[in-house]
């Protein structure tokens, strides 16, 4: 029976911002939502292995409103300080994806490698790697690929 980790309830994500050489800010949900992560072997010990998939919510939800007032369920549905930009039939192209609102759900992926293991309390601990997309501006912008790395801590039941 190889062990398997599945993310059921709770909060089940962070909201992140990380700043690239430079000073672009990216920001991101660093989630495990949904994730269902499978080991390649039978028992929790040093160099277990286990990954998996997982959803990526949109970094903002439909109320999210943008400075001009545009959100993906509320708000204007064209930039209300820009209206002479977008008369006329082809007017709105340019802003088309800035007005047209999504809610992008993405799929990333972890692996994690157990290294240290307490039988007598039930807890196991290692290191992950994870990929997933940044924030899209809710559909305006191409997202980033972001990868995180870290120790995580469990208590296994």
């Amino acid at each position: 029976m190889n062990p398997t980790y599945a993310e059921k309830e709770g909060i089940d994500y962070a909201a992140t911002t990380v700043q690239l050489p430079g000073g672009e800010r990216v920001p991101f949900l660093f989630t495990v939502k949904d994730l269902v992560a499978k080991g390649n072997g039978d028992t929790f010990k040093p160099g277990f292995q286990m990954g998996g998939d997982f959803s990526v919510p949109s970094y903002r939800t439909g109320l999210f409103l943008d400075p001009k007032g545009r959100g993906g369920t509320t708000g204007y549905d064209m930039a209300v300080a820009l209206p002479g930009l977008q008369s006329g039939e082809e007017g709105d192209d340019e802003l088309f994806k800035e007005n047209n609102k999504t809610f992008d759900v993405t799929t990333g992926r972890i692996e994690m490698e157990v290294n240290k293991v307490n039988k007598e309390e039930s807890e196991i601990g290692g290191v992950f790697v994870a990929t997933q997309l940044g924030d899209t501006d809710m559909g305006s912008k191409v997202p980033k690929k972001v990868l995180t790395k870290g120790i995580f801590y469990a208590r296994v039941e």
